[in-house]
């Protein structure tokens, strides 16, 4: 809207200094330019801040070869919990924008929009990876980074309590946490009486999550994806820019089609990336990700001469060997430990075949060539590539020694790994750096406390150290102060207390962010996610059609793949009985329809958005360009080099088609069986 208006202001000055006219014209004129003035000021003022910004420390440790303050900045925007009452409860988003490299940048960012949702791009590990990914994009341009409302930095709805009370079940007694977790769990059955029940089974525990997170006064139902596009809007708006590119991956994209509907205006271009249509239901059509997922894999072996004449009819002699498994598994010679995992499996189930799937989603290039052997090999009773494949030691490529006559490669691999060892350096300074900040140093003064106590009298400290402002107070200094009178005496108490009233309040903010790491550190199992957000976003806008969900299941060529899927979607559906939060109106699922230029990417091998979901979002989009990737699962960006390359020329140039002929060369080498 903004730019209609100021085409004809240029035309006006252009007429009143160079057109000749009568005096009567140019006061015409004159007053039409002043009108379409007025019209562009207060559309320039629809996209001025009206949320505050406080500019921060960087709560986390920072990427290497990042300088706080020049190359990356940290801050945080007040926005209310509820848009619909201004005045009411605020909470605090915390952002980066991850600055150009370019002197003079283009003056629309890219905001990256991050799947989950609930997942943090603040977090060390996560930024370090974003600062990896969009390096080509930062050339000429900022990146936004923003923890959604719910993730990690920004009001995180974290139930590490009940995580806790999950470990302690997890954890053997003799665990070097075990007093710890036992504290925490009785400190929770004293706090809900209702929740006593020393089974606590699992849907117990995530009723108790809810009600630690109401208790704290979070209303769950404003964590949605229409505020998060409203938080977007405002941040970008605060942070002056007027118009911006989206990059959205996984639920990241069904965020940028909310800001694409809600907002378009202020949207120059957008990059989906592993996507989420707003019109289907994504929890039921989940059921079928990994049998599309192969499928795509055996129609590119087809599309490939050696391929097909070696392993003809893929899918038929699949269908027969899951059945086989299932009937009568395969055992193994010994025990295997799949790539990141910790249980050995004995035998070749067809569950095992279904993980072996989902696991090509993450490493697709390591995998997606030996599947069609493995079938073959499988159908003959062989496990030699399974277990080369599942434990990682096919798939890839040995060191080499290094020739008698250095080639100009090893000369640039030399280089890498002095730039991996500085970069090591730089990541250890930065480390120094977070732990020398007064959060952290007054947390480890806690910690150093309790190590001086009996054992029993160390779990509880820390037990309320790690619950501190999260059942009933709020994480202010007040709480911290409260802790200190309640745990400590004598000199550890002054200098605790002493410390705290030193503290700015961003500082004291950051004792919360320190503490919640801390819980998250001693968790048996990865929290990707905080599970508040990813139950409430679900419950509120996915959760799963049961009809559906069996009729796609009983659909399915290969059952046996979406076994996973069914008992999640009947998870799901369970919890979301009890979750409190009531379901989006159906207006929130209409399909997009939008004349924005969009470039929608996604990976042939992908288990989590799978291809024939993510294809119906093409068509609503009048000005889109679909690209697909064999080699690549979930967030294509991440695995593919070309896909990487297809995004900056689109963002570059949204009006181009861009060349997309590089992915021609991703298909796999698919492994042919040995001659006989």
């Amino acid at each position: 809207m903004e730019r209609a208006i100021e085409i004809p202001i240029y035309s006006l000055i252009h007429s009143l200094i160079h057109s000749p006219m009568n005096l009567l014209h140019r006061t015409a004129y004159l007053s039409l330019f002043t009108m379409a003035l007025c019209l562009t000021t207060q559309a320039r003022a629809a996209v001025q801040a009206r949320y505050p910004l406080t500019v921060i420390p960087c709560p986390t440790i920072l990427p290497p070869n990042e300088i706080e303050g020049k190359t990356i900045t940290c801050g945080m925007l007040a926005v209310p919990e509820n848009y619909a009452d201004p005045n009411g409860r605020q909470i605090d988003l915390t952002y980066a924008v991850l600055h150009s490299r370019s002197l003079s940048p283009a003056p629309d960012p890219i905001m990256d929009l991050r799947g989950g949702p609930g997942g943090s791009l603040i977090e060390s590990k996560s930024m370090e990876r974003r600062a990896a990914l969009y390096e080509s994009l930062r050339q000429n341009r900022d990146i936004i980074l923003l923890d959604q409302r719910g993730a990690q930095f920004s009001n995180r709805l974290g139930c590490a309590p009940v995580a806790l009370l999950i470990s302690g079940m997890l954890l053997d007694p003799a665990s070097p946490n075990a007093g710890l977790l036992d504290s925490v769990v009785q400190q929770l059955r004293s706090r809900f009486p209702e929740f006593a029940d020393s089974a606590l089974p699992g849907y117990a525990m995530q009723a108790l999550c809810a009600r630690v997170l109401e208790n704290h006064g979070n209303d769950l139902s404003h964590y949605n994806t229409p505020n998060n596009a409203q938080d977007v809007v405002n941040l970008t708006a605060a942070l002056g820019y007027d118009q911006f590119n989206l990059y959205g991956i996984s639920y990241g994209t069904y965020l940028a089609q909310r800001i694409m509907i809600n907002h378009p205006e202020r949207v120059r271009s957008v990059v989906l990336d592993s996507t989420v249509p707003m019109q289907v239901n994504m929890p039921a059509l989940d059921i079928r990700s990994k049998e599309v997922s192969f499928l795509n894999l055996v129609a590119d072996c087809e599309a490939d001469a050696a391929c097909a004449a070696a392993y003809p009819n893929l899918t038929g002699r699949t269908q027969a060997l899951l059945t086989k498994l299932d009937e009568t598994p395969i055992p193994l010679a010994e025990p295997t430990t799949p790539e990141g995992e910790s249980t050995p499996i004995e035998r070749v189930t067809s569950a095992d075949f279904a993980n072996l799937i989902d696991a090509m989603n993450h490493r697709p290039s390591q995998i997606a060539p030996y599947l069609p052997l493995i079938v073959h090999e499988l159908e003959q009773g062989k496990t030699t590539t399974f277990v080369g494949v599942v434990t990682g030691t096919l798939g890839t490529s040995e060191p080499t020694s290094p020739p008698l006559e250095p080639s100009p490669d090893f000369y640039r691999l030399q280089a890498s790994d002095f730039e991996a060892k500085a970069e090591d350096i730089l990541r250890a300074r930065a480390a120094a750096a977070e732990t020398s900040r007064p959060a952290s140093r007054w947390v480890q003064q806690v910690q150093a406390a309790a190590e001086t106590l009996p054992e029993a009298e160390k779990a509880l400290l820390l037990a309320n150290l790690y619950g501190v402002g999260y059942l009933d107070t709020p994480r202010n200094r007040e709480t911290l102060l409260t802790f200190v009178a309640e745990e400590f005496e004598g000199d550890t108490a002054n200098r605790l207390t002493a410390a705290l009233n030193a503290m700015s309040d961003i500082e004291v903010r950051h004792v919360y962010d320190v503490v919640s790491a801390l819980t998250d550190s001693i968790l048996p199992f990865d929290q990707p996610v905080t599970w508040g957000m990813i139950r409430t976003f679900h419950c509120r806008e996915e959760a799963p059609d049961l009809e559906q969900a069996q009729a796609v299941y009983k659909a399915m060529l290969m059952p046996q793949l979406g076994v996973r899927g069914m008992a999640s979607a009947q998870e799901l559906h369970d919890v979301c009985s009890f979750w409190p939060v009531e379901r989006a109106p159906a207006s929130e699922h209409v399909p997009t329809s939008s004349i924005i230029p969009t470039l929608v990417l996604q990976g042939r091998y992908d288990t989590q958005t799978h291809s024939e979901s993510a294809v119906q979002v093409m068509e609503g989009l009048r000005n889109g360009t679909w690209v697909e990737f064999s080699s690549a699962g979930h967030a294509a960006i991440a695995y593919s080099q070309c896909a990487k390359d297809i995004g900056v020329a689109f963002v570059n140039n949204p009006e181009r088609t861009p060349d997309t002929s590089c992915t021609a060369d991703l298909f796999p080498e698919f492994v042919l069986p040995p001659a006989e």
